[in-house]
């Protein structure tokens, strides 16, 4: 075996791993809440990214967005274009939780399920209407130039990988953080156990709520302006990144952040490896490996590599 070419395979494999992490643990803060799977992650994200995309173009022909460039003078930075993103992101994502997913908060949790399906029709027939369906070439985040790496045993570690990496620790401490040194934090802690003795302890559920879904916007935000550059912006951009990001989320336990770094670094590599050295396999069934992971686990451990074991009484 070609150790210089494994090594590079794995380092290749490390970025979408981050990826996937990221966008798993948007999932995962979804599901700790309200126990839903939100199938409009990917596209909530998407849009985000041509938010951005709008901000750094300015008021140019061709990436209006049903008049929204009209509100933006000269071209942002990139920096500031992300970041203008991601604030936009975390709004949506509130907004989301207050005018479609509370109000059916008793309802059957496949009537929610429908409603996020919903959502990711609709947000992708705006995109498609918006900025049409081909794709576009998104700035890099991180300098991304044939010499912008490091070499480390012959194999090339990229800026990029690196970036990300560093985007994702950042985002877990201050998640951590967040949840367990703040009083907003605390209380997103209190419903995800039990909503019912938290709102008795006088915690407002609704807003704790829209909390975890403005947070969980916000990271899906991060992990497609990151990605963009690398897969080119299109509506359908995050589609096969939400497939890896659930089978990472599941993989790792979908009630675990931990998990959902770790359950991504799997998937990340078995995507990669796998097809490489299985040659029945092949890269056309690049998502053959990563189910098969989630599957392997699963029988072992239903709830996830790092999930929480349901107890029931008899």
């Amino acid at each position: 075996m070609d150790m210089v070419l494994l090594l590079q395979r794995v380092f290749d494999a490390l970025f979408n791993s981050a990826i996937y992490s990221s966008l798993a643990l948007a999932l995962v803060i979804i599901f700790r809440s309200t126990g839903l799977l939100n199938f409009a992650q990917g596209e909530m994200a998407t849009f985000s990214a041509y938010v951005a995309f709008v901000l750094l173009s300015g008021a140019a022909p061709g990436v209006t967005g049903g008049g929204l460039a009209s509100w933006i003078g000269a071209p942002l930075v990139t920096p500031f274009a992300i970041v203008g993103a991601i604030i936009f992101g975390v709004a949506a994502g509130a907004a989301t939780e207050r005018v479609l997913i509370r109000p059916l908060r008793s309802a059957p949790e496949l009537a929610l399920v429908n409603v996020t399906i919903g959502i990711l029709l609709a947000l992708n027939s705006l995109m498609g209407q918006w900025w049409g369906t081909g794709p576009r070439v998104f700035p890099p985040i991180f300098p991304s130039g044939a010499d912008d790496h490091f070499a480390i045993g012959g194999a090339r570690l990229r800026f990029s990988t690196v970036g990300a990496w560093m985007i994702l620790i950042v985002l877990l401490v201050l998640l951590a953080l967040l949840l367990q040194r703040t009083r907003a934090g605390l209380a997103f802690r209190a419903v995800s156990i039990d909503p019912v003795s938290a709102e008795l302890n006088g915690i407002r559920v609704g807003p704790t709520l829209m909390y975890g879904w403005a947070l969980a916007a916000g990271l899906g935000a991060i992990a497609a302006n990151i990605s963009a550059n690398s897969v080119l912006l299109e509506p359908t951009m995050m589609v096969r990144v939400l497939v890896y990001a659930f089978a990472a989320a599941t993989l790792g336990g979908l009630d675990s952040p931990k998990g959902a770094l770790i359950g991504g670094v799997v998937i990340g590599l078995s995507q990669t490896l796998i097809p490489a050295y299985v040659p029945f396999i092949g890269f056309e069934l690049s998502v053959l490996p990563a189910m098969l992971a989630m599957v392997a686990v699963l029988i072992v451990r239903p709830a996830g590599l790092f999930g929480t074991q349901r107890i029931e009484r008899v």
